[in-house]
This record gives structure tokens, C-alpha cells and sequence, in this order.
């Protein structure tokens, strides 16, 4: 399985692998998808390889043994990271440190073991030239092919709802939708100021479901003032404004816009190998 920001985009089986993303048709990507398979077949060779030998020399010739390799990398800004580990019948088996450039192997492990797993891992050189080069890639091309294809099929959407309390309060609330990443600015204005009082919402932009992402935010007011808010959505290079006024459509214009906010992506890849030994 490979995820891109915590949710599933790819899926590989029966040695092919297949988009998994909602929203994003298999052949705008069609050169990604067949890279990616011969890059799984590879890598479920080298552990199929990586795991009988192990079995063997652990004297463990028969039953069902599993070996899970799980690697990704971040990007933010001009900052990347990465990780990569190795567990055996679901236990940690090894882990890279790639701040100082190792595999580490868990303390309480016989030195037959340790010894084992050095000879058998893939090598230092082979981990940071896909942590630091390759894997940043292919994020990147993932965000790219994306991102492309949502732009081209979806635009944000507003929409305002007014709820009024027993107790002589109201709230308004502004949901944003169709959101094509998850950089968004979502505020209410009064007289087309930014508020910071009586707000709440979720804090965070989560995904739809459909390759697109949502949020809300809401702001409690006293009856009679609602004319004076307005709901302000930033998404990329798009402004849509919706009043607080009910039957007023939102407006939207277009237009660069500057944001501190830092694009934040991680591609994480699991492949599961089963070997089973008669």
C-alpha cells in the first residue's frame, strides 16, 4: 500500500499495482502506476529472497512467516526526512537511523541475530539514495499528477448556516468544501475584519473521501448581527467570500495570493510479503 498524507493511493497485488485515490483517473497517471509496479515486483523479490533466507539460517522450515517492510519520506518546505523498517512475524526487526546513517536492531537481540540481519538488510548506501533522492520523487510526482487532475475536475465551495439558541445567542457556521489539498485559510470577518473571539471548529482539514478535502469554523453572535460577518476562504491562488446573509451566494476572486502556510506531504509505503514454507 503506498498513502499520501494518511490516505491510501496506491495498491499493489497479484504483482500489478493500482491507484487506490478517489477522484484520480488511472490513465492520467498510467506511466506512474506501471513504474510503480516494476519498482513492487523488485522490492517483493528482494524481501521473498530476504525472507527464506533469514527462515533458513533461523532453522524455521516450516509454517507461515511474514516479513513487513514499511518506508516513506516528508517534505516541508526545503526540509525532507524519511524512515525505513523491517519487522518479522510482526515483531520490530530493524530500523535506519537516518540521522547517523545506520540500521539499528533491537537491544535484546542474540548477536547470531544482529549478525544476521546486517548481512541481509539492504545496504546503507542503497537506504539514503531512496530516503534522501528517490522517494522525495516520488512524492512529488504523485502531488504533481494529482493535483492536476482535482484542479481540473473540482472548485471550492462555501456554505453558511445560522443556528439560533433559547438562550439569545446565535451561531454561524461556514463549511468549506472541495478543497483540492489541505493548505486552506478558513475566518469570519466583521465589517471585513479578521475575528478571533468566539470562534471554534475542528482545527484541522480532513479529507472527504473522494480525493478532495473539507473544514469548518464557526462563531457565535448575537441576534441582529449577522449582516455584519462575513465567511473568507483562501484555498491557493482562489478567495471566495459567502455573507452571513441566508440566500446570498459566495463570491469568488481570482488572483495570486501569498500564505505562511507550509506545504506539508509524506509519502509512506508498506509492502507485505507472505512466504509460506511446506
Amino acid at each position: 500500500m503506498v498513502y499520501l498524507d494518511n490516505e491510501p493511493i496506491l495498491h499493489y497485488a497479484e504483482r500489478r499495482a493500482e491507484p487506490r485515490k478517489h477522484g484520480v483517473k488511472e490513465h492520467d497517471c498510467a506511466l506512474i502506476w506501471t513504474r510503480e509496479t516494476e519498482d513492487f515486483q523488485e522490492k517483493e523479490e528482494q524481501l521473498s529472497g530476504m525472507l527464506a533466507e533469514v527462515m533458513t539460517q533461523k532453522g524455521q522450515n516450516g509454517g507461515v512467516h511474514t516479513l513487513q517492510a514499511t518506508f516513506g519520506c516528508e517534505i516541508q518546505g526545503n526540509h525532507t526526512g524519511g524512515f525505513w523498517r523491517i519487522g518479522y512475524d510482526g515483531q520490530d526487526f530493524l530500523s535506519f537511523d537516518q540521522k547517523n546513517s545506520k540500521w539499528q536492531v533491537p537491544v535484546l537481540l542474540a548477536h547470531s541475530t544482529k549478525t544476521l540481519l546486517a548481512i541481509h538488510s539492504p545496504s546503507v548506501d542503497q537506504v539514503k539514495t531512496f530516503l534522501d533522492d528517490i522517494c522525495p520523487y516520488h512524492l512529488w510526482r504523485y502531488l504533481t499528477c494529482m493535483k492536476n487532475q482535482i484542479m481540473d475536475t473540482v472548485s471550492p465551495k462555501l456554505t453558511v448556516t445560522n443556528k439560533t439558541y433559547p438562550e439569545g445567542r446565535s451561531s454561524l457556521t461556514c463549511w468549506a468544501s472541495n478543497l483540492y489539498s489541505p493548505v486552506v485559510t478558513l475566518v469570519w470577518l466583521q465589517h471585513g475584519k479578521p475575528v478571533q473571539q468566539q470562534i471554534f471548529g475542528p482545527g484541522t482539514i480532513l479529507p472527504s473521501g473522494d480525493g478532495t478535502y473539507q473544514t469548518w469554523v464557526s462563531i457565535w453572535v448575537l441576534p441582529g448581527q449577522e449582516p455584519e460577518f462575513t465567511c473568507h476562504l483562501r484555498h491557493r491562488s482562489n478567495i471566495i467570500e459567502a455573507p452571513a446573509f441566508l440566500g446570498h451566494q459566495a463570491r469568488k476572486t481570482g488572483g495570486a495570493t501569498s500564505s505562511a502556510s507550509a506545504l506539508v506531504a509524506s509519502a509512506l509505503c508498506t509492502l507485505l510479503v507472505f512466504l509460506p514454507i511446506a
